[in-house]
């Protein structure tokens, strides 16, 4: 009776995936500071749907993260709520990423800025530290999530190894061709969305077997 909200998480968590893989797969994957600048002036609109999309990922994806405490009832419950509280940062610190993307987008569209100045601009130390803080949250968070529900064994297999993948591979994703990349990015959020799926199903036998 006092978990009638987790369809509601698990909803928040499946639409955020979906707009993480939106928001992936709208910018183009090369770090190449020439290519992005050449992006945003020719294509505004796609780094206004990519900000948009990111925005919306950062607050359903917070949403949907006692999605996965419901499945971490025995084992692994204590490591996945440390994971929850980090993945927490990761996801939350996505809003600022999707703000950056609209600052840089309208420095870009309104030429106040080169694209020599948007090089200076990405090596940053401060800009550098802060994005790479929350990144690091966010891949560090999926990583203790995925050994909670391997420790659990309450979710297929496969769900916690892709996310537990994609944390470990991420440092090297930049180096992997475009499309590869894109793939990377889809499979996490489908792992992502197979979480909700499993905590719903989860959720729903426990109330079929509740007593009216």
């Amino acid at each position: 009776m006092g978990e009638r909200w987790l369809p509601y998480a698990a909803a928040a968590l499946a639409t955020g995936a979906s707009a993480l893989i939106m928001g992936a797969l709208s910018l183009p994957s090369s770090p190449s500071v020439l290519e992005l600048v050449s992006t945003e002036e020719a294509s505004p609109e796609r780094w206004l749907l990519a900000s948009a999309a990111f925005m919306y990922a950062a607050f359903a994806l917070t949403l949907g993260i006692p999605t996965f405490i419901h499945l971490l009832k025995g084992r692994g419950r204590v490591t996945g709520q440390v994971g929850a509280v980090v993945f927490a940062f990761g996801t939350i610190g996505t809003a600022g990423y999707a703000a950056l993307l609209i600052l840089f987008r309208a420095l870009a569209v309104h030429s106040v800025a080169d694209t020599q100045e948007f090089d200076l601009l990405s090596r940053d130390t401060g800009l550098i530290v802060y994005l790479g803080s929350f990144l690091l949250a966010f891949q560090a968070g999926l990583l203790v999530l995925g050994v909670a529900l391997l420790m659990a064994g309450t979710v297929a297999r496969w769900i916690p190894v892709v996310m537990i993948g994609h944390a470990v591979t991420s440092p090297i994703e930049h180096r992997l061709p475009e499309g590869m990349q894109d793939a990377f990015s889809v499979l996490l959020g489908v792992a992502l969305i197979a979480v909700a799926v499993s905590a719903n199903e989860s959720w729903s036998g426990v109330m079929r077997r509740a007593p009216r």
